[in-house]
């Protein structure tokens, strides 16, 4: 009754998933080279409190000026690539559900030389297999101001439980990292001083980051579920009697909200995706099949 399943897989609608794939996988790169960085100096702490004594200030130092440059200069190009990837991905969606581009928020649509820059590199087949199908077959079934419902709430529950399963991994591991460095650090010298200087200090950059991030998780997370229920409210109304018009205009409102999330949103590296993926696709799947037999049952689909 749509043709959201013919118009996602295109060779356009791909390049533009590949190229939107690509600017995160950058962008996460980027993050966990900086994590990964913010870990070593506890490490480095750890060892010059037993070898390098005198060394323990600059160790302390040089963890909390990272901190600062990090803040300085990479927050400001994050920024930039999640807008970058949220556009292509708006791209994808409004050309797949059918709608209309909202150039007032959004700006304009990425150049096509830009989006070559990134589509013409290849992932590898696992990749470029999670391309196809980006939204459930299941919703061809339905009209297109009610299929387009469907894909929004898939992509606003997907994406609220990843966050909800990563923030529960981010604080396990704070406490964990701050409880074994903690215990290796008293075990090397009993003294306050030396835990502060050789390990609270240089972990402050990582512990920063994880409360950080966890905050962010979880702001986000509240936006997602209540977008989430905005969507089933929009079910409502359409078994009430509302409009196709009405629908589609409010849908288009609700692309908004969505873009703005997905613009501002903080990221999730591609190993904790990995990890759940096929486990949150079955659940996703079986959601939108759910979904599309209520509205068919409720008598919306004729």
């Amino acid at each position: 009754m749509n043709k959201i399943d013919q118009k996602q897989v295109e060779t356009r609608m791909l390049n533009l998933l590949r190229a939107r794939t690509l600017i995160y996988r950058r962008a996460k790169n980027v993050q966990a080279v900086s994590l990964i960085i913010s870990l070593v100096f506890p490490i480095i702490g750890l060892i010059v409190s037993a070898l390098l004594l005198p060394s323990k200030p600059f160790i302390a130092f040089a963890a909390l000026m990272f901190s600062f440059l990090e803040v300085l200069l990479l927050d400001r190009w994050h920024r930039a690539q999640l807008k970058n990837a949220a556009k292509l991905q708006e791209d994808f969606d409004c050309t797949v559900l059918q709608m209309d581009w909202n150039t007032f928020l959004v700006g304009n649509r990425i150049d096509p030389e830009d989006v070559f820059a990134d589509a013409c590199k290849r992932l590898s087949d696992k990749d470029e297999q999670r391309l196809i199908n980006w939204y459930p077959l299941a919703v061809k079934e339905l009209p297109l101001h009610l299929a387009r419902l469907v894909c929004q709430r898939t992509n606003l529950w997907y994406d609220s439980a990843l966050r909800k399963r990563y923030r529960r991994v981010l604080l396990t591991g704070c406490v964990v990292l701050i409880a074994a460095a903690g215990v290796v650090s008293l075990a090397i010298d009993h003294t306050m001083t030396t835990f502060v200087l050789s390990t609270l200090a240089p972990m402050t950059p990582v512990m920063i980051w994880a409360l950080r991030e966890c905050n962010r998780q979880a702001a986000t997370i509240e936006l997602l579920d209540h977008l989430n229920d905005e969507v089933k409210k929009l079910w409502e109304r359409s078994r009430s009697g509302a409009k196709e018009q009405e629908i589609s205009m409010w849908s288009r409102e609700l692309q908004d909200a969505i873009f703005n999330h997905r613009a501002s949103s903080p990221l999730i590296f591609d190993w904790v995706y990995n990890l759940l993926r096929k486990q949150m696709e079955e659940r996703m799947n079986a959601g939108a099949d759910h979904w599309v037999r209520e509205l068919r049952v409720s008598g919306n689909v004729h």
